[in-house]
């Protein structure tokens, strides 16, 4: 019996024990995963006339490490946020995509990841970074880096 109880224990705590891995890893884990992602078109919320598409794979990657670099932010504060500067999706495959929202604040930027209802705070440099690579784009449709963008309305 006693034998027993010692199993069952050493079962309940290993069983606890690799609960506590998995989630532990799963907050750790990249909320935006650029590994999949094929295409991220964003858009600016006031005006719907123009968009952008980046196609290049480093450039995906280099977006979505900025977005990764953002920490999880309580829903409450979201609320008193203005309106969003950008809305966007990464495509995953021709049939999943991933979207989200952008707001710019006077010292950070908010992303709202729409599928968990997840809010990810960028603080002042990554939303500095976050503005360089949105911002090489100017009004007239121009792409961010010739060599590396590619441009397109898609809506």
């Amino acid at each position: 019996m006693i034998i027993l109880k010692k199993i069952m224990g050493i079962i309940l705590f290993f069983g606890i024990l690799s609960i506590t891995v998995f989630y532990v890893f799963h907050l750790m884990a990249e909320p935006f995963d650029s590994r999949n992602a094929e295409e991220i078109i964003l858009k600016q919320a006031d005006d719907s006339e123009k968009t952008v598409s980046i196609k290049d794979r480093h450039n995906i990657g280099v977006l979505l490490d900025t977005f990764n670099k953002g920490k999880r932010m309580k829903e409450k504060s979201a609320h008193s946020l203005p309106s969003p500067a950008y809305h966007g999706y990464i495509s995953m495959t021709d049939t999943h995509r991933v979207h989200f929202t952008v707001w710019l604040k006077k010292d950070e930027a908010v992303i709202l990841k729409e599928e968990e209802g997840t809010y990810f705070v960028l603080r002042q440099k990554e939303k500095d970074a976050l503005l360089r690579e949105l911002q090489k784009r100017d009004a007239a449709g121009v792409p961010f880096n010739v060599s590396r963008l590619i441009c397109q309305n898609v809506f």
